[in-house]
Order: structure tokens, then C-alpha cells, then sequence
């Protein structure tokens, strides 16, 4: 009988040790990012028959108990990446308005609306060489403004290419820690409830943040590993890894230039392409192979190819013109065909704009006249300025109306990515205190369990001190 209450104060002993330890372990991660509270679960040991009843052993800590649900963690990283999505596109979008600078003294729409007005003083007195010069003036103002636009629109979707190459290869880094953490807890799964639920936690941490860059699915096996999966693409399938990689394809009729993610097996083969339904890199593909392609065949709004359709239309429009015109100088003949701007065959673009050497620094050679040796005729001059009020310029639209509302498409998606982001990160915050109410930690519970287990802890001491004090007087008496 003493024997067997030893045996049960040891067993007393060492759970209400271990539920110590737990408790322990609990307040010191209390601040530490993604740890799941623990709790030691007890059970009772198993009883053994004697004088026809079944008596007690004690109890063990047969278990350890966590609080993480996968629900929340599901519902999180879904948050967490429609959040990154909003973000970037609304980082983007910021610095587009800023590139565009509109409305402003400087912004194209009044630089280009400035250009085409002074054609209608030009047409007053046509012979002036002073509102030749600065006709010149404004058009090199012109040409200046959409290259600085253009310049700056292609140096954003270089960055954006770079950020993502930098992103993918963040995705393959989080991917491999992911396998590796598959395989610790498969590994310590059937040995050590506590090692494997830390390093459960750790991996949910690096699925946060692999989700941050693009979408993941996420299922679970039997044996503890995790499937990961970007819009059903297996990107991680228990212990074995894909590697991602950033490529550029080039149509070769067009010249446009896609980039794309291919997902490679261990020995460097395309398997197949990841297209992330949402986080940072879904951002940065739509806006590398949409907003910013100046070659854009997707049908999705593209600002440089807006641009570019603006400049290509005004060119010819204006070339058009000076290609039938005269200037002072011209005594006779058929028109000389100057062109105003550069390329005069092709489709002109922002990047390529430029004066024509047909009349740079050559005010006298403006073509505005529409018959030769007529100095004062400056018909072609005031066709130039009704320019701004075609109402067919550009799809049934003059230039500004055009212009604004390129620009008016750019505030609208400024807005609804901000819009987007911030209700994102509400609710962001809102299921992240949720899931905290769960699996945090409460350190006034906590302080409670402390002295839960200590007390359990003493009186389990005093079991074993007076099992021992009567052994002590049974041998005693045989003396």
C-alpha cells in the first residue's frame, strides 16, 4: 500500500511538473509573433484490480493541447494577401498620379492644350517669326514633357520587374523553409507534442508570409506535412520543394514583352506557370504586363498605351496638316511635305516624340500656309488649333476629353486600392485579434495555472512525505 502511494505521488509529481513547464513556456512566448498557447492535458493512469475493485494509480500528462485553429490561420492569410494585392496596386497607382502630375500648369494636358492655342495666334499674324520661335518653343516643351512622362513610366516597370524577381525569390526561400519544416514535423509528430507544435507555429508563420506574396491554398496530411498550392499550382507537396522563377517572353510580331512566373521541379524543367490570384506579385504582373506595357495587347487599361495612342494620334494629325502647308519661304511648286514631329512615318510614341529636323530651328520652314508664295495665309495654322476641339480625335473624343479621362481612370483606381486596402487591413486586424482571443496568450490565466500546478505540486510532495513517514514507523515496529 505504501509502495503503491510512492508511486502515485511520483507520477503527481511530475505531471503537475509538466503542466508547470507548459504554463512556463506559455508566459515567457507571451510576446513572441505566432506562438499558439499550450496546455498540459491529464489523464488518469490506468487503475489496477485488487480485492475486487479497481483502484487508482495516479495520473499522467498524456498529451499536450494547442489552440490554433485553421480556420482562422485559413481565413488570415486569405486577408493578408488580398491586403498585399491592394497595397501595391495602390503604391503603384500613387506614383503614377505623380508622374502624370494632373491637374497642373506643367501636366501634358495643359502643356499640349498650350501648343495647339498658339497656333491660333500664330494664325493671326503668320509671318511673325517671334510666335514662330515660340511655337517651337512650346512644341519642344511638349515633346520634353512626353519623354520625361514616358522615361518615368519605363523606369517604374523596370522597378516593378526587379521588385518581383526579388519577391520570387523570397517565395522560393519561405517554400524551402516550408519543406523543412514539413519534414521536423513529421519527423517529431510521434515523439515530441511540443517540438512539433513549435515548429506548426513557425510554419504558419512562413505561410503568412509566402501568402503576403501570393495566394496560397493550403491542406494538411495525415502525417503532419502541409500541401501548398498558388491558384492549384503545387508549389510545395509534403517534403518536396518547386522553385519559382521570373521570366521574360517577347512577341515577336509585336514586341511586347510579358513577364511570367514558371514553376520548375527539382531538375530545372518548366512544369508549368503560377498566375497568384492575389498578393504583391499578382499586383506586380498586372502592372508590368498591363498598366505599364506600352505595348499592350491584353485589352486591360494600359496608361502607357493610352499615352502612346494619344501622341500617335496627334502626330499624324499635326503632320498631317504641315505636310500640305507651305512655308514663307516657299515661292512655288507642290507642298515641300515637312513633317512638325518625329517619326513622320510610323506610329509616333511618347519615348520616340520629337521635333522634326524640317523645321528645328527653322521657324521660317512652319508650315501653315496653304498655298505657296502667301506669307500671310494661315489656314493650316488655324486647322492645327481646331485640333483641340475635334470631337473625333480619339474615340469620338477631342484630345482633353481623352487625356482626362486616361488620367480620370487612373484617380478612380488610386482611390479603389486605397478604399481596398483599408478595408483589408481592418478586417486584417479584426481576425487577427480574433485568432489571438484563441491561441494567445492570457497571462492572468496563466498566473492562475502557476499556482494551480504549484499547489497540486505540494500536495503531492506531502503525499510522498507521508507515505515515507508511515514506511518509516511499519519498519520500525519490527524492531
Amino acid at each position: 500500500m505504501g509502495i503503491a502511494s510512492l508511486e502515485i505521488g511520483k507520477k503527481a509529481l511530475l505531471a503537475q511538473r509538466f503542466g508547470l513547464d507548459v504554463t512556463s513556456n506559455n508566459i515567457a512566448n507571451a510576446n513572441t509573433p505566432g506562438y499558439s498557447r499550450r496546455t498540459a492535458v491529464f489523464s488518469e493512469a490506468t487503475p489496477h484490480f485488487q480485492n475486487g475493485n479497481f483502484v487508482g494509480t495516479g495520473a499522467v500528462a498524456d498529451k499536450l493541447r494547442t489552440y490554433r485553429e485553421e480556420f482562422f490561420d485559413k481565413e488570415v492569410r486569405s486577408t493578408v494577401s488580398r491586403n498585399a494585392t491592394y497595397e501595391a496596386d495602390r503604391n503603384t497607382m500613387t506614383r503614377l498620379e505623380a508622374i502624370l502630375n494632373e491637374p497642373s500648369e506643367n501636366g501634358l494636358n495643359e502643356v499640349t492644350n498650350k501648343f495647339l492655342n498658339a497656333f491660333d495666334e500664330l494664325a493671326i499674324k503668320p509671318e511673325n517669326e517671334a510666335q514662330r520661335e515660340n511655337i517651337l518653343g512650346l512644341a519642344q516643351t511638349l515633346v520634353d514633357r512626353f519623354n520625361i512622362t514616358a522615361r518615368q513610366i519605363n523606369e517604374t516597370r523596370s522597378e516593378t520587374l526587379n521588385s518581383l524577381s526579388q519577391n520570387v525569390l523570397s517565395a522560393n526561400k519561405l517554400i524551402e523553409e516550408i519543406v523543412d519544416l514539413n519534414n521536423g514535423v513529421s519527423a517529431s509528430k510521434p515523439l515530441a507534442a511540443s517540438d512539433s507544435q513549435s515548429m506548426i507555429d513557425k510554419r504558419e508563420e512562413k505561410l503568412e508570409e509566402l501568402t503576403k506574396l501570393a495566394n496560397v491554398t493550403v491542406t494538411q496530411a495525415s502525417n503532419g506535412m502541409v500541401n501548398v498550392y498558388v491558384n492549384g499550382i503545387n508549389v510545395v507537396t509534403g517534403p518536396i520543394a518547386s522553385k519559382l522563377e521570373v521570366m521574360e517572353q517577347v512577341n515577336s510580331n509585336t514586341g511586347e514583352r510579358t513577364a511570367v512566373i514558371a514553376n520548375k521541379n527539382a531538375n530545372g524543367d518548366i512544369i508549368n506557370y503560377i498566375s497568384p490570384e492575389n498578393g504583391e506579385m499578382k499586383s506586380q504582373l498586372k502592372t508590368y504586363n498591363v498598366t505599364l506595357d506600352d505595348f499592350d495587347t491584353s485589352g486591360g487599361f494600359s496608361v502607357a498605351t493610352d499615352l502612346n495612342k494619344f501622341v500617335s494620334n496627334l502626330v499624324k494629325e499635326i503632320n498631317g496638316l504641315t505636310q500640305q502647308g507651305f512655308g514663307l519661304d516657299d515661292k512655288s511648286g507642290n507642298p515641300v511635305g515637312r513633317n512638325f514631329f518625329e517619326p513622320g512615318v510610323g506610329n509616333a510614341t511618347a519615348t520616340t516624340l520629337a521635333l522634326s529636323n524640317d523645321v528645328k530651328g527653322k521657324p521660317r520652314d512652319i508650315s501653315i500656309s496653304s498655298k505657296a508664295n502667301e506669307p500671310g495665309n494661315s489656314q493650316i495654322a488655324s486647322r492645327i488649333a481646331r485640333i483641340s476641339d475635334n470631337s473625333t480625335f480619339i474615340d469620338n473624343q477631342t484630345p482633353t476629353e481623352y487625356y482626362s479621362g486616361m488620367v480620370g481612370r487612373v484617380g478612380i483606381m488610386s482611390r479603389e486600392a486605397a478604399s481596398g486596402y483599408q478595408t483589408t487591413q481592418l478586417v486584417k486586424e479584426q481576425l487577427i485579434n480574433q485568432r489571438e482571443t484563441i491561441i494567445g496568450v492570457n497571462l492572468d490565466e496563466e498566473a492562475v495555472n502557476l499556482i494551480k500546478f504549484q499547489q497540486a505540486f505540494d500536495a503531492a510532495s506531502r503525499v510522498i512525505n507521508t507515505t515515507n513517514e508511515m514506511l518509516t514507523t511499519i519498519v520500525n515496529l519490527g524492531r
